[in-house]
């Protein structure tokens, strides 16, 4: 893979045999000595701060679930969000993680599983930058005419400025920032994998040299990353064009090589085609809701200029100044973290200053780094935590805004500033050139080099150094573990759920019971919080424009039971630590469970569990559709949603046949019609609206027992608010 060059001979070509191996051993031992103490409770916790790991943590556990006991795709699951379930596809899943590390789960456990994982990203993500930077640095002359450097380096100083390009970008503070529980993040070990090939591919093809094994390897390794993340793809393809536009900036570019390169793309498209075809299908039926970020969101999480100069918050001497300094940044802590490293940043220098007489091929790595840096800032530009920076107070625009608007599904990554991985690999090739440019200028003057590659990676390393690691074991309540014994079937509603907590995701891997609720990385509109009453009372804390005449305690049962098929309800005051979440939460609980007689079957100091008994009486009730738009509300507690202009659906649940009615409390233009459609588009109600608010009532239907679905539509262009949707049987 280094593709050694045919002047080595001798101990110069022993060296080439062992020093690959020997820098993988020696990436694994800083895989362990970097992340500490992590291979002390391999199998007993995971790292980082206790939130998005228990999500990655619950990836790897289901996806065992699903192949080997469900027999069925991990990408939809009835286990969140029951009944209705959640669309997994836009879910940080890493297949690769749960496919490779699989075998480990089943001689282990899931904690074994994921450390193997964050364990295997480090070593196997350093050894392929160091693979990278070797063919960098050597590797390429053999596919140019043009003479090689004057003066090349010995392997020696060879291999050691490539492990350094390997530690750059295996022990960034960017692994370390998303260690904290992006385990598809911190799955980046393909990359530079990808990288080597295409640019191996690329040379063979300037000269003629092109083999069918080398589209089948680039492939192979892009393929690679689109089964750690869909971010990392964007990311390659960039980097592709990239190698493209230098191969054409140095008239190298062939058509061999642009076939190449599609035929990269095409077996990539085709051999991930039954994931990525579901996922465009999605993008187009998830409109308006999670899955397309506020713009807003993309601005917050872009990368600061002073965040590249400003180490990372984990060093165990200067973290607490650096979080300080770092306290001015707009996103959070695990996307702020770009660090580049003041070693890192004057070996790229150097290594670009020496390229025009050496002709080393660095200023593309440099280039690249700086390329990539500028679209980590996002569209536009942070500095110290502040965007009006022109005199006139408008912020500065950057080139990401055009790619936002022009580059097709970038819209959907949200996290800018996630192109440090980028940066990071570039710069430690960069610096690798750097490395040897130093060592080639003491050797030309008779001194030893052999000191520069070590002494320069070990600044990196103490730059870069993040132990002890926080790890985060696991708390689960030992209830959950009653629950797991229990052949009772039924879901489990965990409260609080006025916001999605990734912890109920580890005692999920605990019990096995369906969820009323869950944490996934885009949320799927048809789940039911936000839109059906009681767990939407929990949701919101408070009422909605649906449930503004819902008798929780009169009611409430009845929707726990069959709607949401809900057998337990667990409060965690834990969670809850005070504020409106807990009275409204407890209160809600309580009037609920007292109205139906229904004591604690279980008490401690942190939960209260109930069981959910059947109702007896029920009332019919309306769900919302999945086009409406998020509940507002104002100071006075007025609560209201929009309604979009292309209408939306209701659900209305009758219990008994009879006749219904429905009843709206609306604001709107006057003049303006408003429709009310059943589902075989016949109109059952219209109303034309006199101006302000009032009340409207749709004539009687006739409705059997079960799920109706009628749809509310305004005619025109006026916007419309609705205050209340109720329907009640007809007297």
């Amino acid at each position: 893979m280094t593709d050694p060059s045919p002047r080595d001979s001798g101990s110069p070509r022993r060296a080439a045999h062992w020093a690959p191996a020997a820098a993988l051993l020696l990436y694994i031992l800083l895989a362990v000595a970097m992340t500490w103490p992590l291979a002390t409770q391999l199998t007993t916790a995971i790292p980082g701060d206790d939130f998005d790991g228990w999500q990655n943590y619950w990836n790897l556990w289901w996806m065992r679930r699903a192949w080997l006991e469900e027999h069925t795709s991990p990408y939809f699951t009835t286990l969140l969000y029951y009944p209705t379930g959640a669309d997994l596809r836009f879910q940080t899943m890493a297949p690769f993680n749960g496919l490779t590390f699989l075998n480990l789960q089943l001689v282990g456990n899931v904690f074994l599983a994921y450390n193997a994982a964050v364990l295997f990203s480090f070593a196997v993500g350093g050894f392929g930058a160091y693979l990278l930077a070797l063919y960098a640095l050597r590797g390429r002359q053999r596919y140019h005419r043009r003479p090689a450097e004057p003066l090349p380096p010995p392997p020696g100083l060879l291999h050691g400025a490539a492990f350094l390009a390997g530690a750059v970008f295996a022990f960034s503070p960017y692994h370390f920032a998303h260690l904290l529980g992006h385990l598809q993040l911190i799955t980046l070990q393909w990359i530079p994998f990808y990288a080597l090939y295409l640019w191996r591919g690329l040379d063979r093809a300037a000269t003629g040299q092109l083999r069918p094994r080398d589209v089948g390897m680039a492939a192979l390794f892009l393929v690679l990353v689109g089964l750690s993340d869909w971010y990392y793809v964007m990311y390659c393809g960039l980097f592709t064009a990239l190698a493209l536009a230098a191969q054409l900036a140095g008239r190298r570019l062939r058509p061999a090589g642009v076939a190449f390169a599609g035929g990269v793309a095409l077996l990539f498209v085709l051999t991930l085609s039954p994931l990525l075809v579901p996922m465009v299908q999605g993008t187009r039926t998830w409109q308006g809701t999670s899955l397309l970020r506020d713009y807003s969101e993309t601005i917050t999480l872009s990368a600061d200029l002073l965040a590249f100069v400003t180490p990372q918050v984990f060093h165990p001497l200067w973290g607490e100044w650096a979080a300080q300094r770092s306290a001015v940044f707009s996103a959070t802590r695990s996307e702020f973290t770009v660090f580049a490293g003041y070693t890192v940043l004057a070996l790229a220098v150097a290594g670009l200053a020496s390229a025009p007489r050496r002709r080393s091929g660095s200023a593309f790595w440099a280039l690249a780094a700086g390329l990539f840096a500028v679209l980590a800032l996002g569209p536009i530009l942070h500095v110290g935590g502040r965007t009006p920076l022109l005199p006139n107070g408008q912020p500065v625009p950057l080139p990401y805004a055009l790619l936002y608007e022009t580059v097709p599904f970038i819209k959907y990554s949200r996290s800018v500033s996630r192109f440090d991985v980028m940066v990071m690999l570039c710069l430690g090739v960069a610096a690798a050139f750097g490395v040897a440019a130093v060592g080639n200028w003491l050797r030309a003057r008779g001194r030893s080099a052999g000191w520069v590659a070590p002494l320069a990676t070990a600044l990196v390393l103490f730059e870069f150094l993040a132990v002890p690691y926080p790890m985060s074991p696991p708390d689960t309540p030992p209830w959950y573990y009653t629950l797991a014994q229990s052949e009772e079937p039924g879901a489990v509603l965990n409260l609080p759920a006025n916001w999605s907590r990734p912890g109920y995701l580890l005692y999920q891997t605990v019990h096995g019971k369906p969820m009323s609720t869950g944490y996934v990385t885009r949320d799927d509109p048809n789940t039911l919080p936000s839109r059906a009453p009681v767990i939407g009372h929990f949701f919101w804390l408070g009422p909605d424009v649906h449930t503004r005449s819902f008798d929780l305690a009169a009611h409430g049962v009845q929707v726990l039971h069959d709607l949401l098929e809900v057998r337990w309800v667990v409060l965690d005051r834990y969670k809850m630590p005070g504020g409106l979440e807990r009275t409204y939460t407890e209160a809600a609980a309580a009037e609920i469970f007292n109205a139906a007689g229904q004591a604690p079957v279980y008490e401690d100091e942190r939960l209260t569990v109930y069981q959910v008994p059947p109702p007896t009486q029920r009332r019919p009730y309306v769900i919302l559709g999945v086009e409406w738009p998020p509940r507002e509300t104002d100071d006075a507690g007025e609560v209201w949603r929009r309604l979009p202009a292309n209408g939306a659906g209701l659900e209305l649940v009758v219990p008994e046949e009879g006749p219904h009615r429905l009843t709206l409390d609306v604001l709107g233009q006057a003049g303006a019609s408003l429709r009310l459609v059943a589902a075989s588009g016949e109109t059952v109600g219209e109303w034309t609206l006199q101006g302000g608010r009032e009340v409207l009532r749709s004539p009687t239907i006739e409705l059997g027992a079960g799920t109706h679905r009628l749809r509310l539509e305004s005619v025109g262009s006026s916007p419309l608010t609705v205050y209340a949707v109720d329907v009640s049987a007809a007297r």
